[in-house]
């Protein structure tokens, strides 16, 4: 029964993989070629497409044949063409060759929302001649299958009818690109229609090029425009583009803001790109300098949302009533109201003039949105995903009870109460990230035996702090607050997270350098633990130096001002910590010329000591009374440095004095037997020299001397040698029977 049950699974993942591999090419396709752009209605039964296209009335029929669809083609003038198609993994395009080796794509069209949006009105000039403006937007816009609807509001001369569609459509290009030159003024229509007039004359802005424009009604009473000739099209635009002192029409240079009617279209266009590259665009039409920098990534979406609405609901936006005079520099009102204006104007940016919405718009438009929110809108503007769950949020307060929407200060009740769940929920997230940060602790070999008062200051108050900050910060995000309130919350929440980030590296740098440190010390080489202490320091400075201009960052403090007038007080700022960088460089020369490592025992002038650790400004020694010296790294370089560490055995040096009396038979062999004692003690370096023998005659006895070296490494091992050696040593003298006197030190001079 299992096995069927696998068996019959099988069939059916096999099946539904089969069916959803196969081409379907039933649908509306958006076409690109080399000669042009056009429409191509295909439908699908079994292995056989069939097809119209509305360019010339063409039509199509092929056979499938896996992913690939072998076609013929024919137009109204019975011209053929063999085309092979081949569909994309996922259906939503193809790629194609044709017979005389051009290339041929296609991207399949959701739907016709885009196609249908432009409405195609001729009951008059003013209609025909503004519908060809819409059309003409759109298709620059990316709806270039729209053109086809365009070539119906023109009446083409009796030489172009007999043109080919391809041509036609590069003719309907040219001539909405002599218009798209001009201004248009919608008052001149009114003017001239009341004279019973069918020609308006266009003008360019700046120049003294002008477009004259016939309308000519046809036989069911509809206006068409009436096309001029071809070589009149291509004269009209080359004076055109002369005139702004261009070559050609460039599609992307509305990019450059160069034009109250630039920043228009390309909010307009980009807008709709959003998602997909458009947003850069979008917020480089609008001048933020009021708004507070730390929120335009947040407030830009916003503001982008607020000010395309409320121009959806003022009126279709027809780019080419806007000014396009690059020379001007007088600022363009598209909208009056008593709340707020919307207002282009000119300001300098990275040295160039750009168009931008003015800071003041953008300020009100919230207040202006509001105000006709209620208005509908003539084209339903499309939500930002940035902004999406603000809208949906909003929307359900505004269900809940329209009371949710009225304001205090600046924001509303309904985001005060949202404001207030959000610092519940990240308090209680940071309250309980703290049994996450136990556990992971507790898996550690360094950190399982902490307390846990231990790791709860060192590690889980910091990621309590950052988890609530950042959840605190996300939340707001959503909420659509004021300027002044999201201000006020980034500012202190990504307080909060720098204090926390900070703390936690600085703790862990500490850990990190610790385990370095125990490791350095198992290493034979002598600067290993030094430069780990002074990298764990710089690390600290570095982290703490990094915090502190994050923070000046965040709080817009003009840090950067103070650093570059360091070059200029640099002088003086040397001059007043010459102490602390003379320390600084000292340390350099330690590691450099590696005098000592931590451990050792030194003596610097009269101190003397164990070092315990280097570090930038200074080296701190234990001295033999067990307290800890702090000498500055510039003393030591400049002082006679005696490491006691470094010996290879430790010397004793001692004195004898015998009676006067003594016979130099007993004294010669007294010298002898020590010598051959000493030279045969294992406990005395063979290698070094050993001297024995009478030094000098006092008044008071003999002065006899002994120097050699022990194998001592420690003060313990040298002072039990010298116990054995010297006792052992003061056995030979009383074996020998010489007498030993005492003398007092002022009386042990040099005769």
């Amino acid at each position: 029964m299992k096995n069927l049950i696998k068996l019959l699974f099988l069939l059916f993942l096999f099946t539904s993989l089969s069916v959803a591999s196969e081409a379907n090419w039933t649908g509306k396709w958006h076409i690109n070629w080399r000669l042009g752009i056009f429409t191509l209605q295909m439908k699908q039964s079994g292995t056989l497409v069939t097809g119209t296209y509305e360019p010339s009335d063409g039509t199509l029929k092929g056979e499938i044949k896996g992913k690939t669809l072998d076609a013929e083609t024919l137009s109204e003038n019975n011209v053929s063409n063999h085309i092979v198609l081949t569909l994309s993994e996922n259906g939503k395009s193809f790629f194609g060759k044709t017979d005389f080796g051009g290339w041929i794509t296609g991207i399949r069209l959701a739907d016709d929302s885009a196609y249908n949006s432009v409405k195609v009105d001729r009951s008059s000039p003013l209609a025909t001649f503004y519908s060809f403006l819409a059309l003409g937007n759109a298709v620059r816009g990316g709806n270039y299958e729209i053109l086809d609807k365009a070539l119906s509001l023109l009446e083409y001369t009796d030489a172009q009818k007999k043109l080919r569609h391809v041509v036609k459509l590069k003719l309907t290009t040219t001539f909405f690109q002599i218009i798209d030159e001009c201004m248009v003024d919608r008052i001149d229509f009114f003017q001239k229609e009341i004279k019973q007039s069918h020609e308006v004359t266009l003008h360019q802005l700046g120049s003294d090029v002008v477009i004259p424009l016939s309308f000519v009604q046809d036989e069911k009473g509809e206006w068409l425009i009436k096309m001029p000739e071809t070589e009149v099209l291509d004269a009209k635009l080359k004076a055109l583009l002369k005139a702004r002192g261009k070559y050609e029409v460039d599609p992307n240079d509305n990019l450059k803001l160069q034009t109250p009617r630039d920043t228009m279209r390309t909010f307009y266009e980009q807008y709709d790109r959003w998602e997909k590259g458009g947003a850069k665009y979008v917020i480089s039409t609008m001048n933020l300098s009021e708004v507070d920098p730390a929120i335009h990534e947040w407030q830009a979406p916003l503001l982008a949302y607020y000010l395309k609405s409320v121009l959806d609901r003022i009126s279709y936006v027809i780019y080419q009533e806007i000014p396009n005079d690059p020379k001007s520099r007088k600022p363009y009102v598209h909208f009056y109201h008593n709340i707020a204006n919307i207002i282009i104007a000119p300001y300098t940016v990275d040295g160039k003039t750009i168009w931008q919405f003015s800071p003041k718009t953008l300020v009100t438009i919230d207040e202006l949105y509001n105000e006709m929110e209620n208005v509908k809108e003539l084209v339903p503007t499309r939500e930002i995903a940035d902004n999406r769950l603000y809208f949906k949020l909003k929307s359900t307060a505004k269900y809940i009870s329209p009371l949710l929407l009225q304001k205090v200060q600046y924001t509303e009740i309904w985001q005060i109460i949202l404001l207030g769940i959000i610092v519940l929920i990240a308090l209680a997230v940071a309250w309980l990230i703290r049994y996450v940060v136990v556990y992971l602790f507790r898996r550690f070999y360094i950190t399982k035996r902490w307390t846990e008062e231990q790791i709860t200051l060192q590690y889980i108050r910091p990621v309590q702090l950052g988890t609530f900050a950042f959840v605190l910060l996300n939340g707001a995000h959503q909420l659509g607050l004021p300027n002044i309130v999201f201000s006020v919350i980034k500012a202190g929440t990504h307080l909060l997270m720098v204090i926390s980030v900070t703390w936690i590296f600085y703790n862990l740098i500490t850990i990190i350098f610790a385990i370095m440190l125990i490791h350095a010390k198992r290493t034979s080489t002598n600067v290993d633990e030094i430069i780990v202490s002074l990298a764990g320091s710089i690390f600290r400075i570095l982290i703490v130096t990094a915090a502190l201009f994050t923070i000046a960052e965040i709080f817009n403090i003009p840090y950067k001002t103070v650093v570059a007038g360091l070059g200029i007080g640099g002088l003086a700022f040397a001059i007043a910590a010459k102490d602390t960088i003379a320390n600084f460089f000292g340390s350099a020369i330690i590691i450099a010329d590696r005098p000592f490592k931590t451990g050792d025992r030194i003596k610097i002038d009269s101190d003397v000591g164990v070092i315990t650790n280097v570090g930038i400004r200074s080296t701190k020694i234990r001295t033999l009374q067990d307290t800890i010296l702090t000498v500055p790294n510039n003393r030591i370089t400049q002082e006679m440095i005696e490491n006691y560490s470094e010996r290879e055995a430790m010397r004793i040096d001692t004195d004898f004095y015998f009676a006067l009396d003594t016979a130099k038979e007993a004294l010669d062999k007294l010298d002898h037997e020590l010598s051959t004692f000493l030279k045969e003690h294992e406990e005395v370096d063979q290698k070094k020299v050993i001297l024995t023998g009478v030094n000098d005659f006092t008044k008071r006895g003999i002065y006899f001397g002994l120097s050699f070296f022990v194998k001592a490494n420690t003060e313990m091992e040298y002072s039990d040698i010298r116990h054995r050696i010297m006792t052992d040593i003061g056995q030979i003298i009383r074996d020998n029977g010489i007498e030993m006197v005492m003398i007092n030190q002022l009386d042990v001079q040099p005769s």
